[in-house]
């Protein structure tokens, strides 16, 4: 796709040449907490090999001191003594041949001692107009699909056929190799965790969605067996590694340092998750998948770890399903039980992560990565992971990574849509402010950004991490399977081209989509020692455990994203004090992006009626009482179109204009008008309801500056009405989200 340009050249010196100074590179810009230390790695380059020149880092700027361990050094470390903000400086020659170069290390405080804790996803009730009719959709369509294609016993990427035939070699009778990628398994696990979490959804009497669950309860005890069944004594799950692909003399040996990209730790990671859903679906009474789960996972401690043998994934899923597998354990058992060690080796897992290359995020340790780099997917799993260790762990070194890698995912890296992952590299991550429209974005990169900002939420009581996951899960990945929940993609570009379909190559998004989408309870609410935390605004009712010694029926009324009336009845077993906080929507937490009209914060709060002025802390408004059943808060979030101009860094939006409406992104459709119109700073917009339009939504209404109408659907709803003059020309453009603002 791109000119090579000089590969190669000599240059040779006459003798005559001056003395030039030295090229110094300070660095990337992080943050470091406070008591922790940044990890400096400059880099000064001469003419002269072997040419050996002064070193010297200082403090440029900054509102406290700086300690450097080795200021004549290269490779150093530095502590700071106050937060804020430094500008620190690396010089190297003499004058009058020396040279400089700059990096910000952006000081923080620790985020509290105790993380919040999750809330597992179990039985609930949506009651909500946009997720009633996703949900729906995913339960009656998507995810029946993939169980068909999971069951084709010819299907070449490998379903359940390789769980069949490893079952087949454990009992010693003839078994055909291992069919498809090295992590085939990942599809059937997600597919699983996918049905667990669907059976949890309330059918509210729709006949279409009992006859989907009884076939999705059929699957569960027809493949439980089949799957269990292809583990093998030890604990080990891993079809390919059982069975050997074809060709092979003999099947790999477990853990090789040279099969790090056959994927064990990401299969094994979803396996565990699935059966952490399986186990909250059942509330404990079937143990099938949790008890297979803990031998798996004792299987990998007793063999990887301290004093045993070091070893890394080339895919980080392992790393963060250990740490919830950790808590989960821990949680159902008590802290006396061996919850811990799943949680260590995670640890170490990350800890053995060096030498390698940016692609998988091994190229240097993971305590001293500060900027995304590398596959999307991998990226956000591995920063979820170590968002997790650091919250367990407190770990000082590990919290300056992950704050410094949030900075550079958000403020450098992120698509106005919530996605990340410009393709630049493969599948991942390209310079800073590169974001072209043509964007990756893949769905999986989504999920694991969600899951990333999740647990950074719980581990800083900030509001600011859900709104991201808000965003990202109203745009990047709400739209990623078509309204009928028949296709998907893949990719999820800002400019489309093309229709969704039915299957891919890799289909390692299949089951990942459904399982993040309607894991609703958990995205919703986080508990604290003091309380509840409202962090979604969904239609729903959903019991909260364990809040201040008493269980919590929440019930939200709402149809938000198409108004912004909220109203949460308090449902608590024992009455009780405590506090509840309620999310402070932030439309602008990422510094690339600007909108206007100011949309933020909370209209109006009242309880029984009553209007409150709550203070407010991290983004949340806390309200602290004691509370009773049917105690009700009404809340009301501004709604209004808003144009949001990116970043002058960002090449590729100079110029445009982008729209939002409450946590919507929109964009303009073909089907609706021609696109590459100019749209006038001066337009006037509205919104209109439109209920027979792509299952009832809001459109934002205008006019371009040729006077023709605009109409623009929110992101999620795009490319459902593709005709067949669309389908037959080359990738012809069907939307965009950047608009032509002069």
């Amino acid at each position: 796709e791109f000119s090579t340009g000089i590969l190669e050249w000599k240059v040779y010196d006459s003798g005559k040449s001056p003395e030039f100074p030295p090229m110094v590179t300070a660095g990337i810009d992080r943050a470091v907490v406070l008591g922790g230390k940044t990890y400096l790695a400059g880099e000064v380059k001469t003419l002269k090999t072997g040419d050996t020149v002064p070193i010297a880092w200082s403090k440029q700027s900054g509102p406290g001191k700086v300690a450097f361990e080795k200021a004549d050094a290269v490779v150093t470390t530095a502590t700071f003594s106050a937060p804020g903000e430094y500008v620190l400086k690396l010089t190297a020659g003499k004058d009058p041949l020396s040279a400089s170069s700059t990096l910000v290390v952006k000081a923080v405080t620790p985020p509290p001692t105790d993380r919040l804790d999750v809330v597992y996803t179990k039985k609930y009730k949506i009651d909500n107009p946009l997720w009633n009719s996703r949900a729906k959709a995913l339960i009656v369509n998507w995810i029946p699909h993939c169980i068909a294609k999971n069951n084709d016993p010819n299907l070449r990427e490998g379903g359940m056929n390789n769980f069949i035939e490893a079952a087949k070699k454990l009992r010693g009778e003839p078994a055909k190799p291992h069919i498809g990628y090295p992590f085939s398994n990942a599809w059937v696990h997600q597919t699983v965790e996918s049905i667990c979490i669907a059976l949890m959804v309330d059918p509210q009497g729709d006949s279409e969605i009992i006859k989907a669950q009884e076939m999705l309860k059929a699957t569960l005890e027809d493949w439980i067996p089949k799957i269990l069944a292809a583990q093998e004594p030890d604990g080990y799950l891993q079809t390919r590694y059982t069975l050997g692909t074809r060709g092979e003399r003999s099947t790999p040996k477990r853990w090789s340092r040279d099969l790090r990209g056959e994927h064990e730790g990401y299969v094994a990671g979803y396996f565990i998750e699935s059966a952490i859903n399986h186990y909250t679906l059942t509330n404990g009474t079937d143990k099938r998948l949790y008890d297979a789960a803990k031998k798996l996972a004792d299987c990998w401690v007793a063999n990887l770890g301290p004093g045993k043998k070091e070893w890394y994934d080339g895919h980080q899923e392992m790393e963060q399903a250990l740490v919830r597998f950790g808590r989960f354990v821990n949680d159902m058992e008590g802290h006396d039980s061996h919850g811990d060690s799943y949680i260590q080796l995670a640890k170490f897992l990350l800890d053995c992560r060096k030498d390698g290359d940016e692609y998988d995020q091994s190229h240097v340790p993971v305590q001293q990565q500060y900027e995304a780099v590398g596959h999307a997917v991998r990226a956000a799993y591995s920063y979820s992971a170590m968002s997790d260790v650091a919250a367990e762990t407190h770990d000082p070194d590990y919290q300056s990574a992950v704050m410094s890698l949030y900075e550079s995912m958000v403020n450098k890296k992120y698509y106005v849509t919530g996605g990340i992952g410009s393709g630049e590299t493969s599948e991942g991550f390209g310079p800073d402010y590169s974001l072209r429209h043509d964007a990756y974005c893949e769905s999986c990169s989504t999920c694991g950004l969600i899951f990333f900002q999740h647990k950074m939420n719980i581990a800083y009581h900030d509001a600011k991490y859900a709104d991201l996951y808000e965003e990202s899960m109203y745009n990047a990945l709400l739209g990623s399977v078509d309204l009928e929940a028949k296709n998907f993609y893949y990719q999820n570009p800002l400019d489309s081209r093309g229709p969704r379909y039915p299957w891919h190559a890799c289909p390692c998004c299949v089951g990942n989509i459904p399982r993040t989408l309607l894991m609703l309870p958990t995205w919703t609410y986080v508990k604290g020692d003091d309380g509840l935390y409202v962090n979604l605004f969904v239609g729903s009712t959903i019991n909260v455990e364990k809040v201040a010694g008493t269980d919590v029926q929440m019930v939200q009324k709402t149809d938000y994203p198409w108004s912004g009336d909220v109203s949460i009845t308090v449902n608590p077993a024992k009455s009780k004090k405590f506090s509840i906080r309620i999310r402070v929507p932030d439309r602008n937490v990422s510094e690339l992006y600007t909108s206007t009209p100011p949309c933020d914060g909370i209209t109006s709060l009242s309880v029984n009626g009553k209007t409150i002025k709550p203070t407010i802390e991290k983004g949340y408004a806390v309200i602290k009482r004691k509370w009773k059943t049917g105690d009700k808060i009404e809340l009301k979030l501004p709604m209004a179109i808003q144009r949001i101009v990116a970043s002058e860094k960002i090449a590729a939006t100079t110029g445009q204009v982008a729209l939002r409406y409450g946590p919507l992104i929109y964009c303009v459709e073909a089907a609706d008008q021609e696109l590459g119109k100019v749209l006038s700073p001066e337009a006037s917009l509205t919104t209109e309801w439109k209920g027979d339009l792509l299952g009832g939504l809001t459109v934002i209404k205008g006019t371009w500056a040729d006077g023709s109408p605009l109409t623009a659907i929110p992101y999620y709803a795009r490319d459902n009405r593709i005709g067949e003059r669309q389908r037959s020309q080359r990738r012809p453009l069907n939307s965009s989200v950047w608009l032509k603002a002069q």
